[in-house]
This record gives structure tokens, sequence and C-alpha cells, in this order.
């Protein structure tokens, strides 16, 4: 039935198997495969579907046989077919007589990482159980912990690649950056075994471009980088005419304390060639040891705090809108009398709130007490935010 009426209809008699059809395999004789490999892993993806052992007693590069690990009764024959170039399915016994089992072979950690790698990279802090009702769900098997482990640590590394390689890149990268763009900084600190401690780098474009067509306001922040290595990236930004981000420069240290963010600031201050810090405004919140670096390497300058996170600390206290707004009023107050009126409207509404906020330098978040020096009003350090994402 599947026979070509004459040699030049070859190519068209069989119908051929693609890798569209991987997720739902079907097999029928006289069935056609582009190589071997592509025949396994439909073999495979069949076992995983109907939830059977399957073996294979002869494998090689022109014969694939593949029978039921426990009866003989579902049966597949392929072999090399001289005519089409490609493996044809000669026999083929479709019924199972055998029982779905739970656990199967050739349910592997290597095929769970390549199946769920999107979702895996969409959901980084998906933890094994909810791993693992996603895979019972989809295939109706129960795979152990330590194989769903496995899964996801393949699965990581092909999404975020070899770190240990990437970290041994690095001398090159900052040989490429000083090539390509002359002029920029790019410093890697080595500890006491040689392995790699902390980095910074500011390009020679993003330092000019800050320098002559962007505000003197300095945003900084630092956040978690989420890999196997962990670390914090400390982050410098500035804000451009039209109010968008300016990048200026980046490191990567271990932790976030008070001798990394003046490490960090030094270098800063030097690539950006600041003698004079006080026509300089620093904007950030209240992370550990940033305050005492600011002052010890910026003094003169202006430091501002972002209203959202005070607000944060401050509605751990002080719940409820009425007390959220009166707040954000106060830190928009564009004069002292309004300043001294919204902090009098606070007194009534709560006098602990009061006293809270009083203790807060006003020109750290009040922007009537900010210097128009730098003009810029803002209150917020979300050109910073955008690198916890």
């Amino acid at each position: 039935m599947w026979a070509p009426n004459s040699d030049d209809e070859t190519q068209t008699k069989f119908r051929a198997f693609r890798k569209e059809d991987l997720h739902c395999p079907k097999f029928h004789v006289g069935q056609v495969f582009e190589n071997v490999e592509l025949l396994r892993k439909a073999m495979k993806e069949c076992s995983y579907k109907n939830r059977v052992d399957v073996k294979l007693p002869v494998n090689d590069k022109k014969r694939v046989k593949v029978v039921c690990n426990e009866d003989y009764t579902w049966y597949l024959w392929a072999s090399y077919d001289s005519r089409n170039k490609c493996f044809m399915v000669k026999r083929y016994v479709e019924e199972h007589t055998c029982c779905k089992k739970w656990k199967i072979k050739a349910f592997t950690a290597s095929f769970l990482a390549r199946k769920y790698l999107e979702s895996l990279k969409a959901d980084q802090d998906m933890n094994l159980r909810n791993f693992s009702r996603v895979v019972q769900k989809e295939w109706h098997m129960t795979p152990s912990r330590t194989k769903l482990q496995r899964a996801r640590r393949l699965a990581m590394k092909i999404i975020h690649g070899d770190e240990e390689g990437q970290y041994k890149l690095l001398w090159d990268y900052g040989n490429e950056i000083r090539r390509s763009n002359p002029g920029s900084s790019f410093f890697l600190a080595l500890d006491d075994k040689a392995g790699f401690n902390k980095a910074y780098m500011c390009l020679d474009a993003c330092k000019r471009g800050f320098l002559q067509g962007c505000r003197p306001v300095i945003f900084i922040d630092g956040c978690h980088i989420k890999t196997r290595y962990r670390g914090q990236l400390l982050v410098a930004v500035g804000i451009d005419p039209n109010n968008c981000i300016f990048p200026i420069a980046i490191g990567v240290v271990e932790v976030e304390d008070m001798p990394n963010w003046v490490w960090f600031l030094e270098r800063l201050k030097r690539d950006l060639g600041i003698i004079n810090t006080s026509p300089w405004t620093i904007m950030s919140d209240k992370q550990k040891g940033l305050i005492n670096a600011v002052n010890d390497v910026f003094p003169e300058s202006e430091h501002r705090f972002c209203v959202r996170h005070m607000w944060q600390n401050f509605q751990q206290q002080f719940k409820g809108d009425v007390l959220k707004n009166q707040l954000w009023k106060i830190a928009r107050s564009t004069t002292f009398v309004k300043y001294e009126q919204y902090m009098d409207e606070m007194k009534d509404i709560s006098l602990d709130a009061y006293k809270w906020l009083h203790e807060l330098e006003p020109y750290t978040w009040v922007r009537a007490f900010q210097s128009d020096l730098p003009k810029c009003d803002i209150l917020l350090n979300n050109n910073c935010e955008v690198f916890n994402k």
C-alpha cells in the first residue's frame, strides 16, 4: 500500500515525521524519519506519553528495534531505506497490553530540563514542590526529588551558562572594553586565593555623555544577584534632560557594606573627575553602610533619600491611606509654609506619626528644603530600581 509506483515517486509516497510532531508522536508502517536521532527522540516521547518502559535490543546507525520492556506485544522495527535515503518504519504493532507506570527509566533529568526550560526561565525561584506538581499534572508520573533537583540544575546551567567559565572570561572582557571604547574603566579585584572578589566598570561613552548632557544628580543603589554564587550589584545612574535613565557605572561585590560602597564611590568619583562635591546631589535609600560611605566620599554633597523606601518603613508602624497621603503631601510641599502646614495636619491626625517624621532631616526628603541647583525635584530612586528585575 505504501510502496511507490516508480522510482520517481519515491519521495512523495511516504509521510515524513517532523520535529513539530514530537509533542504527540504517532507511528505507522512506511513513515520516514530524517535521521536515526529523530526516531530515537520520538520513541522516548512515546514512552513518556504512554508511561511505559521500552528497550532497544537493536540500535545502530542503520537499524532500530524497539520493544516493550515487559512484554513484546508492542513492537517497532525501522531501518535505513536506500531509495529515500532516510529511516523508514518497516513493521509496527501499536497495541499495548502492559500496565502504565508511575516511574519509567527514560524519564530522565535531562529530558525534564529541556522540556521545562522556558517555565524555569520565567520562574527561576520555582521550588521543587511546585515543579513536581507541574510534572505530575502533565505527565502523570512522580519523579524523585533528586531527579527534579538535577533537572532544575541543568536548566539553570542552560539559562545562565557556565558561571565558572564566565568568571574566567572577565580579563578578556575588560581588555575588549578598553580596546573598543578607549578611556573606559574596568577594575577587577581578587581575593587571597586568586578568586573573584569584586569588579567595577564605567564605559567612556556613558561617562562623557553624563558629564556633558545630564543633571548633576547621581542615583545609587544595590540589588541581589540571583545566580549560583550570589553577590550584590552596585549601580550608579543619572537622569538625562528628558528625565530618562542614563547608566553611569556598575560594580559587583560580595556583600553590600560600607567598605564596598566606599570602594565603589571612590572609583566613580575619580572617573567623573569630581573634585568639588558641593554642586552634586546623591539620591539613595538607607542601605547598609551607604549613608556613612556617601558622607566620606561626597562630604559636601546633598544626600537625598527615596521617599518610597521611607514610606515602607513608615507604614510598618502607621498604616492607612490617610497617613500615607499626608506623608506624600509633606514630601511634595514646595515652600516652608506648606511644609509647616502639612506637618501640623499630620500632628492632628496622629501625634506619633508626627514625631516619627519630625525626627527626620527635612532636606533629605522634603522638596521645599532641597537645593534647586541640580534642577531636579525627583523624590524617588526608581531609576536604579530597574536593576532589581
